[in-house]
């Protein structure tokens, strides 16, 4: 019989990462535990015993029936030829009448005279058809066919009486199962029985035989359950379902119908039991079976499941047989992995160097479970004679490569997905390409690689790749519903950014365990609600941390809390000398915060920063010489930093809003003659072009324009012809930049921001400026500056919504305004005391602003109003000092 076997297996979840890579929980099931082809010896249950056959009934009894001399009426014709003759004459005349044909026929049958039997068939058809006799004659005759190799036509009357028959149809049933049990035709009696009307004790025994040797275990135990009737009056009948059920892992099941177990199945039962753990009942069995390899087998995995290695060692030194040894091992390792004991394994001494792949296998799985992916391709490598491992190796050392050597790691990934067809790891391969991928920063590749893969790791990787795509939608969509902290923060971090600061700090709430990320987040959403106390509780705990810090001091910063941003640094100020010179500008200690600039400039470190903040201190001094000398004194310096080119643009950018054409020619000349190949060289054209128009050079101005045109920089060119024209033709200007707000790509931007400046009417300019509400906030906080300036009394009231949502916006950009803007319309409405409040928010809080000075003189007035004189005068004196 062909061998059934299933190997226990405990599933296993492991899982690491390290060097960006991770992997999934289920990598590590030793599925292929239950997958070998050489299987133990002990299992090679042989379901046989012995079941009466209806055929085998029905032979007994008519030779009973024969021997006992029973007698019929006579007739006086001859009853058959085959008793002609004297013998014949004797013997027939125990049969009388019709039933005579139909006994001579059969005890021919019964005296193995089988041609006989044919040739009085043949010659008494007419007397025999329509008979009450006929079905039973014909069958014999099959039977007779069949002895003597007519096997076709014996099988095609056996099979349709045993469909369509009426008194034997049992008996044919039987016999034709026989048959086919005896050439092992399972296929065939799978089919033929399955269409029987009826089974008999014989018919299922065959039935559940061949299903058992077909491997087609579920059908077996329905038609085991459908057939109560036969199976309760012989317990026999449960060795097929003990071991169907143990081959499909069903020890529930077995250890359910223990009692019922024969010695054929005993072995199975205990194994069952050890299976489960019960160690005790599994033991009781054991003891009830003889000795052999098979008991030995069983008493050392006993003795593993007590975690006595010592015996276990003992009893497999005593197993000669691969197959034997082959057993313990599966248990050992489906029971143990990844606690392995390398001292037990490495007592396995396997003959075949086949099978000492295994031991070789899952010690280099245990390696690999355990971190050491350097000594887990060590083993892995030697996997070389076993055909059963070599596709399940590509993964695992694909899985061991993929912490050490990525490239090799995704040959073998790819190698293994070429050839496997197991599902669950070519996900997992997948997956650990896309990850790869990813950290390649080929993000769009790992999307395709985990297209069709629905596993929570595969959604959780998705959703960190539109997390760094700012698709909050996508993101929240693959990670939503997936457990873990992992997926919880990823979730919050997508609320945080969708200003649901509240639903983002309950995300991290349902966290089991909150690390530092999920802290710092928890910080940031505080911040946000300016729940300052609890936010620097965090703050505290991760006071050492760089980034955790610098994130802190930023936020401080960008709420005004300047003084507390240098009270915090004041024991650090090497390390955050950028953050604590900006608070010193935004306090206006601008001589302290140029000095501070200086350092950092001599140090080498935030060079773009420093350069650039220490330029705009300048500026906001109005100190014109020290900003002339050190803008020349950049152009002069050799060493390249990061964004030297846009800071140089920018500074001639500022050169020219100072009227500075002197200044902004020598900054543009240097970029010309060092950046030919910045990003910025449109935009330095562009501001060329500027220079050219502010200085009335149109001619200039159109000539860079023209020149641009020939290097095929179409859009350029036209945007640069605008620029020129805006001075003298404002007309002309403005319908190039509306045709560029419609037709443009790269310079659609741009004509929104030439439009807000060369509109006049209020709606218009405010048009161009919601353009850049959720795109830029730079730009569309200035263009409100310019929409506000615009309005007159009415129109400013009528803008009261716009300015308080600036408010709550809390932008550094959008708050100087505001806080003027409704101070003006207080003032406006002669609510005099509460316009001076609003006046000095937005004096105090952004001294450098150009509404610094402003709201300092409509603050007079306002006090002019009050009748409070005394504090005019400081508020004058202070006014002069600004110099603005």
């Amino acid at each position: 019989m062909k061998k059934v076997i299933f190997l226990f297996v405990t599933i296993l979840f492991v899982s690491f990462a390290y060097a960006g890579v991770e992997v999934p929980g289920y990598a590590f099931t030793c599925k292929e535990i239950s997958d070998f082809s050489i299987r133990p010896s002990f299992k090679n249950v042989s379901v046989s015993f012995s079941v009466q056959s209806n055929f085998d009934t029905y032979l007994k009894q008519e030779s009973f029936r024969l021997d006992a001399g029973e007698a019929k009426g006579y007739k006086s014709e001859d009853p058959g030829g085959i008793y002609s003759g004297g013998f014949g004459t004797s013997v027939s005349s125990v049969f009388v009448g019709n039933i005579a044909y139909r006994n001579n026929i059969v005890k021919a049958f019964l005296d193995n005279k089988y041609l006989d039997v044919i040739e009085a068939y043949n010659k008494y058809l007419e007397k025999i058809n329509g008979a009450s006799f006929e079905e039973e004659v014909r069958l014999v005759y099959s039977f007779a066919l069949m002895q003597t190799g007519s096997i076709s036509k014996s099988l095609e009357i056996l099979r349709d009486t045993a469909y369509n028959g009426k008194s034997f149809q049992v008996v044919a049933a039987d016999r034709y199962a026989e048959h086919l049990l005896n050439l092992k035709a399972f296929e065939e009696l799978d089919v033929f029985i399955g269409g029987l009307p009826r089974q008999t004790p014989f018919t299922l025994y065959a039935w559940l035989y061949s299903l058992l040797n077909l491997e087609r275990l579920d059908r077996l135990i329905k038609v085991f359950d459908e057939h109560s009737e036969i199976t309760a009056e012989d317990s026999r009948f449960y060795d097929f379902y003990i071991t169907a059920r143990y081959s499909q892992g069903g020890f529930e099941d077995i250890i359910n119908v223990a009692d019922k177990s024969t010695p054929n199945t005993v072995g199975l039962v205990a194994d069952a039991y050890l299976a489960k753990g019960d160690r005790s009942m599994a033991n009781k069995h054991i003891e009830s079976m003889p000795d052999n390899s098979v008991k030995t087998v069983l008493i050392a995995k006993s003795a593993v499941l007590s975690g006595d290695l010592v015996r276990a060692g003992e009893l497999l030194s005593e197993l000669k047989g691969d197959e034997d040894k082959l057993s313990l091992f599966y248990y050992y390792i489906g029971r143990s992995f990844p606690k392995l004991n390398l001292d037990f394994l490495s007592q396995f001494k396997f003959d075949s160097r086949i099978n000492a792949d295994y031991l070789k296998f899952y010690t280099g799985i245990y390696y690999l479970s355990s971190g050491d992916s350097k000594k887990s391709i060590k083993f892995l490598d030697a996997v070389i004679f076993n055909n059963d491992l070599t596709e399940s190796a590509y993964y695992y050392r694909g899985l061991a490569y993929s912490q050490i050597d990525r490239k090799r790691s995704e040959r073998y990934f790819l190698k293994f997905i070429e050839t496997s067809e197991d599902e669950n790891k070519v996900t997992v391969s997948r997956f650990m390409l896309a990850q790869m991928a990813y950290i390649a920063g080929s993000s769009d590749d790992a999307l395709m690689l985990t297209t069709s893969c629905d596993k929570d790791f595969c959604k959780l990787l998705k959703a960190k790749i539109f997390l760094d795509k700012s698709d909050y939608e996508l993101a929240w969509i693959n990670a939503d519903k997936v457990p873990g902290d992992d997926a919880a923060l990823i979730r919050a971090t997508v609320l945080f950014h969708k200003k649901h600061y509240d639903a983002a700090l309950t995300q991290i709430s349902l966290m089991g365990t909150k690390g530092r990320d999920a802290d710092f987040l928890s910080m940031l959403c505080l911040l946000k609600q300016d729940k300052l106390y609890e936010a620097e509780a965090v703050f505290t705990k991760y006071k050492h941390d760089h980034e955790l810090v610098t994130k802190y001091l930023d936020h401080l910063f960008l709420s005004g809390k300047y003084t507390e941003v240098l009270t915090l640094t004041d024991n650090n100020k090497g390390k955050f000398d950028i953050v604590r010179a900006k608070s010193l500008f935004s306090l206006g200690k601008f001589k302290h915060a140029a000095q501070l600039y200086e350092t950092i400039i001599k140090s080498g470190k935030h060079s773009f920063e420093a350069w650039n903040g220490l330029m705009t201190t300048y500026v906001a001094m109005d100190d014109n010489n020290k900003f002339e000398e050190t803008s020349t004194r950049l152009t002069k310096v050799k060493a390249q930093f990061d964004k030297k080119d846009f800071l140089v643009y920018q500074t001639a950018v500022k050169a020219l809003d100072l009227k500075k054409t002197k200044l902004a020619t020598v900054l543009l000349n240097y970029f010309f003659d060092t950046f030919m190949t910045s990003a910025y060289k449109n935009d330095a054209y562009l501001l060329r072009g500027k220079l050219f128009r502010d200085t009335g050079r149109v001619a200039q101005c159109l000539n860079d324009a023209e020149i641009m045109l020939n290097d095929g920089r179409s859009e350029d060119a036209l945007f640069l012809k605008g620029e020129c024209l805006q001075a003298k033709r404002p007309k002309e200007a403005l319908k190039i930049f509306e045709d560029m707000t419609q037709n443009s790509g790269r310079f659609r931007d741009l004509g929104y921001s030439k439009l807000i400046e060369l509109y006049s009417k209020p709606k218009d300019i405010l048009k161009a400026v919601n353009y850049f509400k959720k795109k830029d906030t730079a730009r569309y906080y200035s263009g409100l500056d310019r929409y506000l300036s615009k309005l007159g009394k009415k129109g400013l009231a009528a803008n009261r919504v716009l300015l308080d949502q600036m408010i709550a916006d809390r932008n550094p950009s959008g708050l100087a305004a505001a806080y003027f803007y409704i101070g003006l319309i207080n003032y406006n409405e002669k609510k005099y005391e509460t316009a001076s409040i609003m006046f000095m928010k937005s004096h105090y809080l952004f001294p450098t602003s150009i509404y610094s000075a402003k709201s300092l003189r409509v603050t007079i007035k306002a006090y002019e109003k009050l009748g409070r004189n005394k504090e005019i005068k400081v508020l004058q004196r202070k006014l002069k000092a600004m110099k603005r």
